[in-house]
């Protein structure tokens, strides 16, 4: 399930919350978020400092506590819970 928001608009946060929610509600058993290199580098900027910022566990990164996955072949403003 795939979702394509905006990059870099006045709402960039809250635009990343809502693909995560709605990836929660219409996945079963979410278990990674898929994200393009260059977007999961914004996000780890914008949520700097917040409660919900991707976390380093070890050697796996996590975000909502989904593993995180960076694919470099899908487009610039990709992300999907899978």
């Amino acid at each position: 399930m795939g979702k394509r928001y905006g990059v870099g608009t006045d709402f960039f946060r809250e635009e990343i919350l809502a693909a995560m929610l709605f990836g929660f509600r219409n996945v079963k058993n979410p278990s990674t978020v898929t994200v393009h290199p260059e977007l999961m580098v914004k996000i780890r900027e914008s949520f700097k400092d917040k409660v919900t910022s991707p976390k380093q566990l070890g050697d796996v990164e996590v975000f909502f506590g989904l593993t995180v996955i960076e694919d470099a072949t899908k487009a610039k403003d990709y992300i999907s819970v899978n």
